[in-house]
């Protein structure tokens, strides 16, 4: 999962151009216009920028054709830029541990590698729109998420049946986290049972699909047989103890063994006998 993460980074900020800290008076985003800009970051396909009433970020693609020459955009390297990225996520997801398999005799390391995989599922990017004057945006503060996590109960938990999709009231939704910045409420989501994995809480979480949400179930469950295994190992019983509870749980076999140890000795004590008489 490193190696897939740092080509992701490396895809990203390999592309950094020379245009940050510059301010303009004015940018035009399609028909979006932004006031007193000032360029915090330009990739071969976006734009990051503050403006007067916040943040923002926009596509190179959508400037007008005279900006895009002054960012340096090439069509050409920004659709093989996004292809790059998209493919690095999509790795990222669906098999975050391809640089590494765990020892399956070490349940740590399993367990250390299902909840990067969990991770990797639940914090997938948000697509961030530049917040516009005729937008309908419902704010939600203070910030989008109450402090604290609970605990799954890995072994049972089904978090489908925990999504919620309150969001999606909404046509678009931010935080007073975000200024500048909306998002498709149709597009988030929160889930109580993966909020425990939320790595950054100044942002929403994508709404996850059902087989995303099927694979987290599965991933749930490899973590908690392997915090059993774990509580064993750091919490050995005494031989006495292993001996009773495979007693208790094997009684039907253990009576049916003793009773037949008891029949069989009757019948060798019985044959002795015979044979010394004879």
């Amino acid at each position: 999962m490193r190696r897939i993460v740092l080509l992701l980074l490396n895809l990203i900020f390999s592309t950094l151009l020379a245009c940050a800290d510059e301010t303009l008076p004015m940018l035009k985003v399609g028909s979006d216009v932004y006031n007193n800009v000032t360029i915090t970051r330009v990739t071969a396909t976006d734009i990051y920028f503050t403006h007067n009433q916040g943040m923002g970020n926009a596509k190179l693609k959508n400037l007008e054709p005279n900006m895009q020459q002054h960012f340096n955009y090439d069509p050409a390297k920004a659709g093989a830029m996004e292809k790059k990225v998209k493919t690095a996520q999509s790795q990222a997801v669906t098999n975050p541990a391809t640089a590494s398999t765990p020892n399956p005799a070490d349940p740590q390391a399993v367990m250390d590698d299902a909840m990067a995989r969990v991770k990797a599922i639940v914090n997938q990017p948000v697509n961030p729109l530049p917040r516009t004057p005729n937008m309908s945006v419902s704010t939600y503060q203070p910030g989008w998420f109450h402090p604290g996590a609970e605990k799954p109960d890995y072994n049972n938990v089904d978090i489908r049946t925990t999504q919620d999709l309150q969001y999606g009231r909404h046509d678009y939704v931010t935080s007073d986290q975000n200024p500048g910045i909306a998002f498709k409420g149709s597009e988030l989501e929160f889930n109580s049972n993966t909020k425990l994995f939320y790595t950054d809480r100044s942002l929403p979480k994508r709404k996850l699909s059902e087989s995303e949400m099927v694979e987290i179930n599965r991933l749930y469950r490899i973590i908690g047989s392997c915090e059993i295994k774990l509580f064993d190992l750091q919490h050995p019983e005494p031989p006495l103890t292993k001996a009773r509870v495979f007693l208790s749980a094997h009684r039907p076999a253990v009576i049916g063994g003793a009773v037949g140890l008891v029949l069989l000795l009757l019948v060798v004590r019985q044959f002795t006998k015979r044979t010394s008489e004879a």
